[in-house]
């Protein structure tokens, strides 16, 4: 199947060299090049620049402009190289408005290293090609992607990036985790999948080792596990029900399954205390540490994007002259590095720890 928008398909420029490579080979893809671990500094593990969240299709990511995008973001990216982080993990995959030579642009700019994604999000927000596509399609488009480059960036992607829907995979997305499980063998790429419901995240562990992709040879990061962690158990069928079993279980069950758990609302106006609070979110750590998981936790805010759709709480004004975010519910990047950085310190986590979640951590589930 042929997919022509010069936003999907791939430039020329082919993949980055060797330089900065680990000795075992792995890598951290940027938009400054491939990065060895001593390399990267603190990671923003989930974080935006730039998404057109919830237009069903998006539109207006397609007349954006790059320096409108840059005057936003600069002071924010800026912030937070002051504050130690050394390298940007930039989740966006295909379906939500994504804009990697925009994002690539922007990072340029602010001299931060940044890890684009590939991967397709979930219905109804994928393209149209997507749902006529074939697994070896689907598969076609994300090798392209990690081995070529993003879009025309020539930077090629760091890992995949998914979505499935809270009440269970469709067909469609189904197909995608197959696809992203034959490439993921063949490149060493992660697999990382935007999920608020823990029984569709166990669903989804078990086709990816139904595949051929068990967990201890094909790392998964579970996006957005903390949306799962403060219910009371799993929602129902039929109402406001919900299971016996307790959310921040189906979160421990998936690190014993060797899951990456990626708690990523740290701190966010958007995602808010019930699932950010600082205290909350160090209680889960604790508790994921104490059962031996702490090579598995992944820690993010998920803040910071640029919508060129406005949306309500993402709205944009010029400010003396320069194009400034007033939304109430856009945010820096500071919340983690800024805040939660100290939060933890205060809590008694060691520097080990803190350096583990903020730089090992994301190491061994991004690079390859």
């Amino acid at each position: 199947m042929a997919i022509t928008s010069s936003l999907l398909l791939l430039g020329t420029v082919g993949a980055a060299g060797v330089a900065g490579q680990a000795e075992d080979g792995r890598v951290f893809h940027t938009t400054a090049g491939p990065l060895a671990e001593d390399q990267i500094g603190d990671v923003l593990a989930h974080h935006h620049m730039f998404v057109e969240l919830g237009a069903v299709p998006p539109t207006a990511y397609l007349e954006a402009d790059a320096e409108m995008v840059n005057e936003v973001l600069s002071p924010w990216l800026e912030d937070a190289k002051a504050l130690g982080i050394g390298t940007f993990v930039e989740f966006t995959p295909l379906g939500v408005g994504r804009r990697p030579d925009i994002v690539k642009y922007v990072a340029d700019e602010a001299e931060l290293p940044t890890m684009l994604v590939t991967g397709i999000y979930r219905e109804p927000y994928m393209p149209d090609w997507v749902p006529e596509a074939s697994v070896e399609d689907i598969a076609d488009f994300l090798r392209m992607e990690l081995s070529e480059g993003v879009a025309d960036t020539g930077v090629p992607a760091g890992f995949i990036k998914l979505s499935q829907n809270a009440t269970g995979m469709t067909l469609t997305e189904r197909r995608i985790l197959e696809a992203s499980c034959i490439v993921a063998q063949e490149t060493g790429a992660s697999i990382a999948s935007h999920i608020t419901s823990g029984p569709t995240a166990h669903s989804v562990m078990d086709a990816l080792e139904a595949f051929g992709c068990p967990l201890d040879e094909v790392r998964f990061i579970w996006v957005h596990a903390h949306y799962a962690g403060p219910a009371e158990g799993a929602g129902l069928e039929g109402g406001e029900l919900v299971g016996a079993d307790a959310g921040f279980d189906y979160l421990m069950a998936a690190a014993d399954r060797g899951a990456y758990v990626s708690l990523d609302g740290i701190g966010s106006g958007y995602w808010s205390d019930y699932f950010g609070g600082y205290d909350l979110n160090i209680g889960w750590i604790e508790q994921l540490v104490e059962a031996g998981h702490e090579d598995l936790i992944i820690i993010g805010s998920d803040t910071g994007w640029f919508d060129p759709g406005q949306p309500a709480g993402f709205e944009l004004e010029q400010v003396d002259g320069v194009w400034t975010s007033v939304g109430e519910l856009a945010q820096d990047y500071n919340s983690v590095p800024g805040e939660f950085v100290p939060a933890m310190r205060e809590a008694g986590f060691s520097d080990e720890l803190i350096t583990k979640l903020m730089q090992g951590n994301p190491w061994n589930a991004y690079s390859r």
